[in-house]
C-alpha cells in the first residue's frame, strides 16, 4: 500500500519552452530517485510518467519575460500501474501542505540595470526553459496498492 502524500521526485526529460510549448501540450517526466515504501521499492529510478503544460505566455517585447504553467499528471509503478501525481502533499487526516510545484509557474527575469530603464523598450525578453536539471517535487494523490518486488538495496551483499 502507497499512502497519499508519498514523495514522489521528477524531472522532465526533454527541455519544454515558453517560446514554443502550447496549453494541452503534454511532456515526458521521470522519476530522478527510486521512491521506497517500507523497504520496497514501488516507483523506480527512471521511471516513465506524463505531464501538461496548463499555461503559457511568451516572451514579448520590453523586456517582457515568458511564463511556463506545467503540472506534472502520472508516473509508471513498478508494476505498471499509473500513479496520479499532486503537489499538494496530504497527511493522514487529510490536511493538505503545499508541495513545491506541480501546477507550477516558472518565470525568467531579465534584470536590465540603469540603461534598461530606456533600453528594455528595444529588448525582447527571454522565454523560459524547463530542463532536466529541475527537479519538482510530487506527491502521491491518494492511496494505492502496488505489487512491488524488489526490496531496496541495504547496501549488504546477499
Amino acid at each position: 500500500m502507497v499512502p497519499g502524500g508519498t514523495e514522489v521526485d521528477v524531472q522532465v526529460t526533454e527541455p519544454v519552452s515558453s517560446s514554443n510549448a502550447n496549453v494541452g501540450d503534454t511532456f515526458a517526466v521521470h522519476a530522478s530517485s527510486d521512491v521506497v515504501v517500507n523497504g520496497w521499492i514501488i516507483v523506480a529510478k527512471g521511471a516513465a510518467g506524463v505531464g501538461e503544460v496548463i499555461s503559457v505566455q511568451r516572451a514579448g517585447s520590453h523586456g517582457h519575460a515568458g511564463t511556463i504553467g506545467l503540472q506534472m499528471d502520472w508516473i509508471f509503478a513498478v508494476d505498471g500501474e499509473k500513479i496520479r501525481l499532486t503537489n499538494q502533499q496530504t497527511t493522514q487526516q487529510g490536511e493538505g501542505k503545499e508541495g513545491e510545484s506541480s501546477t507550477v509557474t516558472i518565470v525568467s527575469w531579465i534584470f536590465l540595470g540603469l540603461p534598461g530603464l530606456f533600453a528594455h523598450n528595444f529588448v525582447k525578453g527571454r522565454d523560459v526553459v524547463v530542463d532536466s536539471t529541475h527537479t519538482f517535487q510530487e506527491y502521491v494523490f491518494d492511496t494505492v496498492h502496488i505489487a512491488a518486488t524488489t526490496q531496496e538495496n541495504s547496501g549488504f551483499a546477499h
